[in-house]
């Protein structure tokens, strides 16, 4: 079987939380979690961190990690896509290193808490089944689309869904059980990313989780702080 490539996307702007991805959490940069996730996973076999900064670069490697590039600046900004991004890592290291893994998997670095686990059954997955083009970490939604509305600027509204008659007007109990993808794994074929243009593909499997540990805010921030002191991660 082919190569199982980590990269965790680190750039250094971040207004929700200054600096989030080398801020110390229960004693260490937020990232150095992820690394430490990816190096812990046996079917992993390289973890590389993608930064456009020198000074998050220096950090990744003292954590274990491979920063062979500096992010071009064009791909840090605050709308930049992870398909950019994925795009230039894997095209730089098959150039410079005729290196192509079979497999991507993207490990961001505002999720410090994540089960070793987990990275491990879903690249399991991907290698099982080949006619997958990716899977994604999926969690129950606590907020249904069913529910939900369009406001147009006549203040009239119009339902979210409509494939179902009146499916807002149905108990919940009654409605197809839906959820949101969390955002902590994705496991993704190289061939999806330059072939097939896409960070998902066609073919998406779920790999289902009940916990969401995303850092986007000062509280999120503390609560997960508080999570890694009790648990002594």
């Amino acid at each position: 079987m082919g190569e199982v490539l980590v990269i965790i996307p680190a750039r250094s702007g971040s207004k929700s939380v200054k600096n989030k991805n080398i801020r110390l959490i229960n004693g260490k940069p937020m990232m150095a979690y992820s690394i430490k996730h990816a190096l812990q996973t046996k079917l992993i076999d390289r973890v590389i961190v993608s930064t456009d900064s020198e000074d998050y670069a220096k950090i990744a490697r003292q954590y274990g990690a491979e920063v062979p590039f500096i992010r071009p600046a064009e791909y840090a900004t605050d709308t930049s896509l992870d398909i950019d991004v994925f795009k230039h890592a894997l095209r730089y290291l098959e150039k410079n290193e005729r290196y192509s893994p079979e497999l991507v998997v993207q490990l961001r670095p505002t999720y410090p808490i994540r089960r070793i686990s987990d990275i491990q059954n879903m690249v399991q997955y991907m290698k099982d089944n080949p006619d997958i083009d990716s899977i994604r970490c999926i969690a129950p939604a606590k907020e249904i689309p069913y529910k939900m509305w369009f406001k147009g600027d006549d203040n009239l509204i119009l339902p979210v869904i409509t494939n179902i008659p009146e499916c807002y007007n149905m108990p919940r109990q009654q409605l197809p059980k839906v959820y949101y993808q969390n955002a902590c794994i994705d496991v993704i074929r190289t061939d999806t990313i330059l072939k097939k243009n896409s960070m998902s593909g066609e073919r998406i499997a779920g790999y289902e989780m009940n916990e969401n540990f995303d850092i986007d805010t000062e509280e999120e921030f503390i609560a997960a702080e508080k999570y890694l002191m009790e648990h002594k991660s």
